[in-house]
């Protein structure tokens, strides 16, 4: 079945000699692997095989980071949720400086926080600060991006319990019962 799928693929490839971008889009055009140009909306024609066309939204973007969980300097521990939101502005620039925008820059940012509640005591941290030093960090480097704003949304002060996961505690006569409260 999947041999069915690429000749089918081929096929499509074959006869496919045009493409449209539409008005929120820009598309990158690489002839022969060099000659590369940036397309805005409309419709335009392609040589199957010889051209690669990359077609990328250009429209206000949100990266929901994964909650994380960070000790500070004095050894508190505190746990982060945040948003980042984005528009591409250059789609050139951005194709020639990262790959995977979205795991890229939320692994920018997601370093930033973490360095900053690092260096910092729990009572010294202000999260205003925070959001402009993340900011400040994606904006040092022109990706090519623009509309770009970044905002926790929680936080928390939390304690974190490890437990062994071969349990050898239980050998060693330990109780956490009595220890978690």
């Amino acid at each position: 079945m999947e041999a069915v799928n690429q000749i089918i693929q081929f096929i499509k490839q074959l006869f496919s000699w045009w493409f449209i971008v539409t008005p929120w889009e820009q598309a990158v055009f690489v002839r022969l692997g060099k000659n590369i140009k940036v397309l805005h909306g409309g419709f335009y024609f392609k040589v199957p095989f010889i051209d690669q066309v990359y077609l990328q939204s250009i429209r206000l973007r949100a990266i929901d980071m994964p909650i994380q969980t960070i000790s500070t300097k004095d050894g508190k521990t505190i746990t982060i949720k945040s948003v980042m939101n984005y528009a591409i502005n250059d789609i050139y620039k951005l194709y020639n400086t990262i790959s995977h925008p979205d795991t890229t820059l939320s692994a920018i940012v997601m370093s930033k926080i973490a360095d900053y509640i690092m260096a910092h005591n729990r009572c010294d941290i202000n999260i205003q600060v925070l959001e402009c030093d993340v900011i400040k960090e994606l904006e040092r480097i022109d990706y090519g991006l623009n509309k770009i704003s970044f905002k926790i949304t929680s936080w928390a002060e939390v304690k974190t319990l490890r437990l062994i996961q071969d349990q050898s505690w239980s050998f060693e006569g330990l109780d956490l019962k009595n220890t978690v409260k």
